[in-house]
């Protein structure tokens, strides 16, 4: 674990700096508007990106972990994975393609410009699919350093696209940035790291074969709900506070979740890459407990130092992140943060419903977080206008935490039991 924490940390550190410039750029260019716009797209990016594997990417490490040494058995993974990446593609296509101006009203509402881009995102599913494929290699066999060296790339790419294409077309620059970079995350990966993957899998030996079928599916329509989700509630949240308070209060909420996202992602790779596969090697009750408590030992003290840190520095962090127009989201810095805590304390746990194939318990407790957090932000938002949204951030994880704690509760209380 210190081995990952400290390689993310290099990782997320370089992530932030390219973060910085590119948030300063954006709210420059296009301001609080146009950062509401690009969180849409964002969140329909991110829902595309886990269903061009039709949601399996917990699966996919879960069962690379487990068969890292096997290479006929991850050559049959790798096959399943490209066939659900194959349906999903087709899928996409259909939708966004022939669906764009329908998506485009929907996400960024009537009469605008962008039917285009979700034409363009029809052709980019596939290379979605393969890029997430690939990463889940990285992942269920460990390989930090790989896994560093993809990401570091797909970040400078990224980082280049958006600046340029921004300071070309303005908004609808930044959209298509963010559509075209799995097309040169996918170039890239095969030419500089092509040798890597060739010693884990054989793709002269792609097939039909749907061996890992039953397996992956337990994790698929689940995982698709959950993130459609997700996203879902976020464009809708985001309508929300446009129609209650303003399309720039739209912003600055946008922009607060954007840093949340970046800090957060400081112990996020730690879960893929080390808790998931962990846990699935975890046999008892008492071995769960101490794995708990040792993940606590070593990364709370950095969270809460983090979270402070941040909370004292929040105008400062905005000065560096955007412009003077953004100070108003000062005051919603304190129930995010906290928000965030809880998240972090309560995802440690229930990463074990992945890990065991608890799916139905994961997507409880994920639906019941997104829908609390709509109906927490309607009830707030009347209140206490866009700060109201935070606040309903805070509230639905506690009651996720102490749902999750319920759940799994003979796990911590008791004699030691198998799991």
């Amino acid at each position: 674990m210190f081995k990952v924490t400290s390689v993310n940390t290099l990782l997320v550190v370089v992530r932030m700096v390219f973060s910085i410039v590119t948030q300063k750029i954006l709210a420059i260019l296009i301001g609080a508007e146009g950062i509401a716009q690009v969180g849409n797209l964002k969140n329909v990016y991110s829902f595309f990106e886990q269903f061009s594997i039709l949601g399996t990417s917990n699966g996919l490490v879960k069962y690379i972990s487990e068969f890292k040494d096997n290479r006929d058995k991850l050559n049959d993974l790798f096959s399943t994975g490209m066939v659900f990446a194959s349906i999903a593609s087709l899928f996409s296509f259909l939708i966004l393609f022939f669906w764009s101006t329908s998506v485009s009203n929907i996400i960024f509402g009537e009469n605008n410009q962008f039917g285009y881009i979700f034409k363009i995102l029809a052709f980019v599913v596939p290379f979605m699919g393969v890029n997430s494929i690939l990463n889940a290699l990285l992942n269920g066999v460990s390989a930090y350093k790989i896994y560093s060296k993809v990401t570091l790339a797909t970040i400078i790419i990224s980082f280049i696209l958006i600046v340029f294409l921004t300071m070309k077309s303005n908004v609808e620059g930044t959209l298509l940035a963010i559509v075209l970079t799995p097309v040169i995350q996918l170039i890239m990966v095969i030419l500089f790291f092509s040798k890597f993957y060739a010693q884990l899998i054989d793709v002269n030996k792609f097939s039909f074969n749907l061996s890992f079928k039953n397996g992956l599916l337990s994790y698929s329509i689940m995982s698709i709900v959950v993130i459609l989700s997700i996203n879902a509630t976020d464009v809708a949240v985001r309508d929300l506070i446009e129609k209650k308070t303003s399309v720039q209060d739209a912003g600055y909420w946008t922009a607060l979740t954007s840093i949340s996202k970046t800090y957060m992602q400081f112990t996020a790779a730690i879960f893929p890459l080390y808790i998931l596969p962990k846990y699935s090697t975890i046999t008892s009750t008492h071995h769960f407990r101490k794995e708990v408590l040792t993940i606590y030992k070593l990364l709370l003290p950095f969270v809460v130092t983090g979270l402070v840190f941040i909370y004292l520095f929040r105008n400062l962090v905005i000065h560096l992140l955007y412009t003077n127009e953004f100070l108003e989201m000062a005051n919603l810095f304190k129930w995010q943060l906290m928000g965030d805590f809880l998240k972090f304390i309560a995802l440690v746990m229930a990463y074990q419903f992945l890990a065991k194939r608890q799916i139905w318990y994961f997507v409880f407790t994920e639906l019941l977080s997104v829908i609390l957090f709509y109906i927490f932000s309607v009830y707030f938002i009347k209140l206490y206008g866009t700060e109201g949204v935070v606040m309903a951030h805070f509230f639905r994880y506690i009651v996720y935490l102490l749902v999750v704690l319920y759940i799994l509760r003979f796990n911590f209380i008791g004699k030691d039991r198998s799991l």
